[in-house]
């Protein structure tokens, strides 16, 4: 893990110190003060404390805003993330396959591909980091950096790679095993956070492909899925380390959403029977020192869907029989409703409202029931001249925009909340150099 480069120089500093009291001490033959000796004990003192306060920053229970991913305001089956301060970076698909790219939050010609080879057209993805394969999720702003992960060459591993926000100095951090690859191969969440990689998802049993029927099965009936979170140190042969697996039950159906909070990770699982029965929700929490984990939640009395976890461990979700907004606080176990949510519509929780999309708006209620409607005709219309269609799904909502995915993963856009214009920010229609406009331009 990074150390807080306060630490370091005072680490440097206290140095300074050990070796002035010792040239000292032959120079005057212990002929010290009283004064000098405790001046100097005491300078010690504080500046080891100092050192030590630097460490514990970084073992806070807090969020440290340059160490931390906040994945509060982000659906993790999305392919976008946000530094948090205006920037967002995607992947989108484009005609070239998909392609990288980041974003000032203006209007979506000025975005840019992440990439820093001089020349380049970005249209060759053997030469065009933007273009290399990279992972449709995976992609953190950390420490001032872009983090995502690239397939490489051979079958089944990938790169961690890294890169400044602008799209220059692209670096290759590390290579990931194939067994940690494969053992996250389905479903996966990646996620840059406090100094390491995590990989999380569904490792599936082994198949045998029939030609004859193009047809799978299972090579052993009995072999389980197994969920698991693989931590992967961000330096040059770091530690890689296994610290989480959850062995599915046969004949249930999984669900599962990570949260990240200060030392400790989230896994929330929804699960039921073949036929919709048997119904199961359970949290459990990994403490990301030690590598422990506990369940500390289960219960079926309850249909949680579309859950956001806060740093009191209280779940929301949206009831959906009822289209209420709930609160279920994990260390009483009882849920609470908070308000009703606009008719007709598909909401998301997240980032301490619930988001839904309806007849050309997007439905934004906070945890007082308070409801703002955004109108996003426009937006659609424009999308629709482009691509024939718009496809609409939400992909987060952060402190100033709620963010949308459209036209089936080729464009990104920002709808603010304060009611200003929406506007596309990553696109296809922009960047790919063969996007052909079905009707007309954009203007």
């Amino acid at each position: 893990m990074n150390i807080p480069k306060l630490a370091e120089y005072l680490t440097d500093i206290d140095g300074g110190y050990i070796l002035e009291a010792a040239e000292k001490e032959c120079k005057m033959t212990r002929k010290f003060s009283i004064k000098t000796v405790a001046a100097i004990a005491a300078a010690c003192v504080c500046i080891i404390s100092l050192v030590a306060a630097g460490w514990a920053l970084f073992d806070s229970k807090d969020y440290l805003e340059d160490y931390d991913a906040d994945p509060s305001y982000m659906l993790q089956d999305k392919m976008i993330t946000s530094d948090g301060e205006g920037h967002y970076f995607g992947v989108i698909m484009t005609g070239m396959g998909f392609r990288l790219m980041g974003s000032d939050g203006s209007d979506g010609e000025n975005a840019y591909n992440i990439c820093d080879v001089p020349g380049c057209d970005h249209t060759d993805s053997s030469v065009c980091p933007a273009l290399n394969m990279p992972e449709i999720t995976g992609l953190s702003v950390y420490d001032g950096r872009l983090y995502w992960t690239a397939r490489q060459k051979e079958v089944g591993t990938v790169n961690i790679m890294s890169a400044a926000p602008d799209g220059s100095d692209i670096q290759t951090v590390r290579s990931v095993t194939n067994e940690v690859y494969a053992d996250t191969l389905y479903n996966k969440y990646i996620r840059t956070h406090r100094g390491y990689m995590y990989f999380i998802g569904e490792r599936e049993p082994e198949m045998i492909f029939d030609p004859e029927t193009f047809t799978s099965h299972q090579k052993d009936p009995d072999e389980p899925y197994v969920l698991n979170v693989w931590a992967e140190e961000l330096k040059e042969n770091g530690e890689s380390k296994n610290i989480f697996s959850f062995v599915y039950e046969k004949d249930r159906y999984y669900s599962f959403t990570s949260q990240f909070y200060a030392n400790n990770l989230y896994i929330m699982l929804r699960s039921t029977k073949s036929d919709g029965s048997f119904r199961r929700f359970e949290v459990y929490k990994i403490d990301l020192k030690t590598g422990s984990g506990e369940r500390i939640y289960i219960t079926d009395e309850y249909d949680i869907r579309s859950w956001w976890l806060d740093g009191s461990e209280n779940i929301y979700y949206t009831d959906t029989e009822t289209t209420s907004l709930m609160r279920l606080d994990l260390n009483k176990g009882k849920p609470k409703k908070l308000c009703e949510l606009p008719d007709g519509t598909i909401t998301r929780v997240i980032n301490g409202k619930a988001v839904g999309i309806g007849d050309g708006r997007v439905y934004v209620t906070d945890f007082d029931g308070n409801t703002v409607e955004l109108d996003i005709t426009s937006l659609t219309e424009q999308v629709k001249e482009a691509y024939g269609f718009a496809g609409i799904s939400l992909c987060g909502v952060d402190n100033e925009n709620v963010i949308l995915q459209m036209c089936d993963d080729e464009c990104f856009a920002l709808v603010p909340l304060d009611g200003g214009e929406p506007r596309l920010i990553i696109a296809s229609c922009f960047s790919d150099p063969d996007f052909e406009r079905i009707w007309a331009d954009i203007g």
